[in-house]
């Protein structure tokens, strides 16, 4: 927007440029420095006699005194009141003369605004004063606050002497402007001449501004130590310039190596606090987020980026996010790599999900909490934190730019099923898992096979049908059959896993799908697996296994009387040694 008031602003010094002598009719001559220095209230009160005296509307008498009491409390800057009195006026009823002196005082309100604004005011006022020799130091400081550098040092020689024509509390209020104008121009002369002005006005003696402007003056001359000084000075303020000495130290301070991370940081914490609501504000915030991430302090930078978030633009927005996500990424990064002592780790989750938990990207950070619980044992908390982030990120799905993340939702119902396990919950893992398992992956199916054999649940992982073709998955299912004394189905599992997986099926595997036959009557399969796996006859415990089978079977005859009587607490034990050896081998 600045930037149009300044193209409007050069089109309007072409076109609103008066006749060379036409200034006395256009202009009205103003008496601010007499207004400024007599006692206020006593003229006030005159004034306002003069007003009550004239009771006619169109009396020129009242029209002068709304004009003088416009003028009076302009030279105290009572910039409301000024022109609360000129809306007072009839422009149509007024003469030539009150006219252009309206005008006149209107435009030098105008001047005196703070900034641009969205309806383009100031650009217009100094567009419309072109020529006012009287007022060449409100246009000039005008132009500073528009930012237009050249435009005001332009106007920098005649600047010194048009201060004699504005009242001590107008001065005051425009020298500061007028002062950094000059430094910006390197127009040292007058940049000196208007410093001495600074000590006449007890608002600016010694105040933020004029600290500020020196010390920046000594910045630009190179003279760091007194700059830094100054700053310091300036900083102890309440003002805006003492905002913006504060954000001078810290870059300044940065860039010189003379002030180190941890006090710029401690600096600027203090500064949110002592000013907000402006661009300066959103600076020092900025700044904020970039010094606390460097320094690791997470919670201040992500206190800094929702503060910058809630008044940011549609475009500004998504930066933002993306900053925040890095940030509370790394630090739960750190805590699932045990970086972060265990309780500073929840103190600090439970700090960013106050403000980020519908933050897309929180659910998948925070997933590092649950599982640093499950990794320490913390089974049930686990369970719980695993549950709570999952109906987090069921309810947010769909929910603005949140798109359904199947893939995240399933990780954190397996998390949640394995800390149930891990805690002895069984039945509630396989609740959890029943219906969802099927379309989760071999991960979901191997947590129900466990959920169901630590349950006891044999005829539901007896009537489990695997989709997929994990041989691991199926090698669990199985054995998990096996041990609960579901012969039938234990030997049609090591079947199905024979069949699918031939070159995978072990010794053990074999050993189990011989007793599981035996138990079953299957004397076909007990002989076929024998001939299958001569080579466990060179295994030590086959020995016991044969004494009590008898003599291995033919490829078709049934098994001896003696292999009937083999008891299952014989068999559990020659399987464990027949295990123990055959992992070792399969090590080597």
């Amino acid at each position: 927007m600045k930037y149009l008031h300044n193209i409007v602003l050069g089109l309007s010094l072409i076109w609103a440029a008066p006749v060379a002598g036409e200034e006395g009719s256009v202009f009205a001559p103003l008496s601010l420095v007499e207004h400024g220095q007599e006692d206020f209230l006593a003229a006030r009160e005159t004034l306002m006699m003069q007003l009550l005296a004239a009771a006619d509307p169109e009396d020129s008498t009242r029209a002068a005194a709304l004009l003088d009491l416009s003028e009076l409390h302009l030279a105290w800057m009572m910039r409301p009141e000024a022109a609360g009195f000129l809306a007072a006026l009839d422009n149509e009823t007024l003469t030539d003369d009150a006219a252009r002196r309206h005008r006149t005082l209107t435009l030098a309100l105008a001047l005196l605004e703070d900034d641009a604004g969205e309806s383009g005011d100031l650009g217009q006022a100094v567009s419309w004063s072109v020529g006012w020799a009287e007022g060449q130091a409100l246009r000039a400081a005008a132009f500073a606050r528009l930012g237009a550098a050249d435009e005001a040092a332009r106007l920098m020689p005649r600047t010194v002497e048009s201060l004699g024509a504005l009242s001590p509390a107008i001065q005051a209020a425009v020298l500061p402007d007028l002062l950094e104008a000059a430094l910006a121009a390197e127009e040292w002369d007058v940049a000196q001449a208007l410093a001495a002005q600074f000590p006449k006005h007890a608002e600016l003696r010694d105040g933020p501004a004029y600290r500020f402007l020196l010390a920046r003056a000594s910045e630009v001359s190179g003279d760091f130590l007194m700059a830094f000084e100054g700053y310091v000075q300036a900083a102890q303020g309440r003002d805006a310039y003492a905002q913006r000495a504060r954000l001078a130290l810290v870059r300044m301070g940065r860039e010189t190596d003379a002030l180190s991370l941890e006090d710029a940081l401690s600096l600027l914490k203090t500064a949110r606090w002592m000013w907000s609501g402006d661009s300066l504000a959103r600076e020092g915030v900025t700044l904020l987020a970039d010094i606390a991430a460097e320094q690791g302090d997470t919670d201040t930078a992500l206190w800094a980026l929702h503060n910058l978030q809630r008044e940011a633009s549609e475009a500004e927005v998504e930066p933002l996010l993306l900053r925040a996500r890095e940030i509370y990424g790394a630090f739960y990064a750190a805590g699932a790599a045990g970086e972060i002592d265990l309780g500073t780790f929840l103190e600090g989750h439970a700090r960013i999900s106050a403000r980020w938990r519908f933050d897309s990207g929180f659910v998948g950070h925070a997933a590092a909490v649950p599982q640093r619980l499950l990794d320490t044992g913390m089974t049930a908390l686990a369970a719980r934190e695993f549950r709570s982030l999952r109906e987090l990120a069921e309810t947010l799905e769909g929910v603005g730019t949140n798109a359904p993340n199947a893939a995240l939702l399933a990780d954190l119902r397996r998390g949640e099923a394995r800390a149930l396990l891990a805690g002895g919950q069984a039945d509630a893992a396989v609740d959890l898992l029943s219906g969802y398992a099927d379309d989760q992956g071999a991960e979901a199916e191997a947590l129900l096979v466990e959920a169901l054999a630590q349950a006891g649940r044999s005829d539901e992982l007896a009537a489990l049908r695997l989709r997929a073709q994990d041989m691991d998955l199926r090698r669990s299912r199985a054995v998990a059959l096996y041990e609960t004394g579901k012969w039938g189905s234990a030997r049609l599992a090591f079947l199905e896993m024979w069949e699918a997986h031939p070159q995978q099926f072990a010794f053990a595997d074999a050993t189990r799908l011989t007793l599981a036959a035996y138990q079953a009557g299957d004397s076909e399969t007990v002989a076929r697996a024998a001939t299958a796996f001569p080579s466990l006859a060179e295994l030590p415990g086959w020995a016991e296994i044969a004494t009590g089978l008898g003599a291995r079977p033919t490829e078709k005859g049934p098994l001896g009387s003696d292999v009937m009587r083999l008891s299952m607490e014989s068999a559990d034990r020659i399987l464990d040694a027949v295990t123990k050896v055959t992992d070792v081998k399969e090590s080597q």
